[in-house]
């Protein structure tokens, strides 16, 4: 039987790394990948397909691609309808015929990694998880590098936190929902400073068979691609603005998956504190969502006034407006609400008085 390797993990977490390493090392990764940027110059080595299917599936569920609502990952699990199953088994078949090794990295499989595991049943493939982790810090410190609005420090401290809050549901459900099956955890660290024990632990974890094999020693394509230069952001705690509680979830969390790394994906203690944490970080999710209320509630009237006020304006026939005009609170996600709130707080914050 041939063997599907399920790259997860966190954007930003060396995911992209690790899936050239195994590209470069003989494994079938499938193309056409997603081409490389300034964020990523050695590439992604990510699967159009697979991330046009996870898309498709985030749509359907109305979250965000790393959403950090504790309920989201049920709204992904009503998206698994039979009919995508069958399209997904479909391509692992077609995956499977050319090469027995296939492997397939995208961090928004955290949504789908039970649906990923069935339809590779039906392909023929036993699955293997192998989960990347770089610090809560620096991934947030990477992300607002490339991803993050500029000059504007407030937007700047909201966006590192809700991204350590995506960083912590993320790594939450990736730890519960691959439990009991082979995984591995790798640290990106790890990966960057000296590959071949990595790998070499990860053949003999997973069942994985490399061309060239790195305990061989011998020279590697691997060689020339892993640059530890990558790592070009080295971010503590200290140089970002969290809120002390989050931050204590998302420590707690990295300590237990550092564990996991060096047991070979399994200690009962680790994944039962990984649980906890999941569960106090959704009191403390909904603990911000009760404090916001009353600012939530002015920005969904606001939206519902302008909804209104564009409604009794505009032509029978006029186009589709603009995100959050012409349409009801319920119709707005809840980025759009957040902007909407963030506008007003500032405006509220900034406003002279006279």
């Amino acid at each position: 039987m041939g063997v599907l390797v399920l790259i997860t993990g966190t954007g930003r977490s060396g995911t992209s790394t690790m899936s050239g390493t195994f590209h470069h090392l003989g494994l079938h990764v499938p193309g056409p990948y997603l081409g490389a940027n300034e964020s990523n110059p050695k590439g992604f080595f990510e699967s159009k397909w697979a991330v046009a299917f996870h898309k498709e599936i985030v749509k359907a569920a109305r979250i965000h691609d790393f959403d950090s609502r504790p309920a989201a990952f049920e709204r992904a699990q009503e998206a698994w309808s039979p009919q995508r199953r069958a399209r997904l088994a479909s391509f692992l078949t077609e995956q499977a015929a050319q090469g027995d090794q296939v492997v397939v990295k995208d961090p928004r499989s955290v949504w789908a990694q039970g649906l990923w595991r069935d339809a590779a049943a039906e392909a023929g493939l036993e699955i293997r998880y192998v989960s990347m982790l770089r610090h809560p810090a620096e991934v947030i410190g990477s992300r607002a590098t490339y991803y993050a609005s500029s000059g504007d420090e407030e937007k700047r401290r909201r966006y590192e936190t809700f991204n350590v809050a995506r960083w912590i549901n993320s790594s939450v459900l990736s730890e519960r929902e691959t439990r009991g099956s082979a995984r591995a955890f790798v640290r990106y660290t790890d990966l960057l400073t000296d590959w071949r024990p990595v790998l070499t632990t990860l053949g003999a974890d997973l069942g994985l068979r490399f061309d060239p094999d790195p305990a061989a020693g011998g020279p590697s394509p691997v060689d020339d691609f892993i640059d530890p230069d990558l790592r070009r952001h080295q971010v503590t705690w200290d140089e970002l603005q969290i809120p002390a509680e989050l931050q204590d979830v998302a420590q707690r969390i990295w300590d237990a998956l550092e564990i996991l790394a060096d047991a070979h994906g399994e200690d009962a203690a680790a994944s039962a504190e990984v649980t906890a944490q999941g569960e106090r970080y959704a009191r403390l999710f909904e603990d911000a969502a009760a404090i916001s209320h009353d600012a939530m509630e002015e920005a969904r009237d606001e939206a519902r006034r302008a909804g209104e006020e564009s409604a009794r304006s505009a032509p029978a026939s006029a186009p589709a407006t603009p995100a959050g005009r012409g349409r009801t609170p319920d119709d707005l996600g809840g980025r759009e609400l957040l902007r909407l709130l963030g506008g007003r707080v500032r405006t509220r914050v900034t406003r002279p008085r006279g």
